[in-house]
């Protein structure tokens, strides 16, 4: 007889209500393709009222497996052991000092160990569900929505990994959570305020200059920053929407005479107008000196402009990194700032961009976190 791990994949829909009269939620049944998709409450009898705030989406699946992964798992879910034989991570293992597995593989209590104690074939196995999980769910939901015309939110999903969402057995009883990846350090650009005396200078010429207002580009680009976790396509739009514009008003603050055919003719390709038509207006710049040096970071302008067409006129997924194009869209804003006589804009383009332009610039400054299991 196969033997089979069982797959669920739940996902809160925030900003969805349903039927009153129907509590149970819905169940929908692909038999085809062996996979099972509800929408119910998840709050108590009490919080049913149309579900607001409560509805999840569950999509399960059963997925075969040999006789020895589904006897990993079984000794994982039914047991709490790690087969010592089966984990690529020698045993005993610590944390803080102390024992959070033994050379036998029991797990203490209170310790959730993560997917990396899982054999590799598991692991694998565990990323294939999760997003073909999540491919079905947000189909599902795009066509019931679409369908119904329910009002909710664009975000179906709430993490980067899909395995966070995902849960599985290896009986009829109750699901586990299947092991999470191990979170690695990462890096994030402090915002916020600061207003040292040199921001208070700065503030001042700015303020004292009445036509200044914040360039539209920057203003784009932070709504874009706002939804990427949200909807990475809308975000997508509007950053090369930032950059274009940002573009178009640098040229006319620059070159006045351009300025007319910069606003209003049809946008020549941006990679075109960075690498071939800046260095006429800012070669004798001394800040843009360096300008040839960042040619290679230019090239994602043209991965930029491919996936903005792909999406904006053919509708299709993007293939390109979104963090890469929020990242140089930003550089360039800064730039443009820089060219245009804001000298402490330097400072707010990113450490390899400030290198490979020769600017004496520590960058963003940034901290790096380490999540702790």
């Amino acid at each position: 007889m196969t033997k089979q791990i069982h797959f669920l994949y739940i996902s809160p829909l925030d900003g969805y209500v349903f039927n009153p009269h129907r509590p149970e939620g819905l169940i929908f049944i692909d038999p085809e393709k062996g996979v099972e998709i509800e929408i119910r409450c998840s709050g108590k009898m009490g919080d049913f009222d149309f579900g607001y705030s409560n509805l999840e989406l569950r999509v399960k699946i059963s997925h075969n497996v040999t006789d020895r992964q589904h006897f990993v798992v079984a000794s994982l879910i039914d047991q709490r052991i790690i087969l010592p034989e089966e984990c690529p991570v020698q045993l005993p293992y610590a944390r803080a000092e102390k024992e959070v597995i033994t050379s036998g593989g029991e797990i203490a209590t209170g310790y959730s160990p993560t997917a990396d104690f899982l054999p590799n074939d598991l692991q694998d196995i565990c990323i294939l569900i999760g997003k073909e999980l999540e491919k079905y769910s947000e189909r599902f939901l795009q066509l019931l929505r679409w369908v119904e015309k329910a009002d909710g939110s664009v975000k179906i999903r709430n993490s980067q990994d899909q395995r966070f969402n995902l849960y599985w057995k290896t009986t009829q009883y109750n699901y586990k959570p299947v092991p999470w990846p191990r979170q690695a350090p990462f890096t994030s650009t402090i915002g916020g305020i600061t207003w040292s005396e040199e921001d208070r200078r700065k503030f001042n010429r700015l303020w004292e200059t009445a036509d200044i207002q914040e360039p539209l580009g920057h203003q784009l680009l932070r709504e874009a920053k706002s939804i990427v976790d949200q909807n990475h396509r809308s975000a997508l739009l509007i950053c090369y929407s930032a950059l274009e514009v940002g573009i178009k008003q640098h040229i006319s603050n620059c070159s006045p005479a351009a300025g007319w055919l910069a606003m209003y003719a049809p946008t020549p390709p941006l990679f075109k107008i960075l690498r071939d038509y800046l260095p006429k207006i800012h070669g004798d710049k001394q800040d843009f000196s360096n300008w040839a040096a960042i040619t290679a970071e230019l090239n994602i302008i043209n991965a930029f402009t491919e996936d903005r067409n792909r999406l904006a006129h053919r509708g299709e997924s993007i293939k390109g990194s979104i963090e890469d194009y929020l990242r140089i869209t930003d550089d360039l804003l800064v730039a443009f700032d820089v060219f245009e006589g804001h000298v402490w804009a330097k400072n707010h383009v990113s450490r390899k961009f400030g290198e490979l332009l020769g600017w004496e610039s520590h960058g963003r400054m940034s901290f790096t976190i380490k999540l702790l299991q």
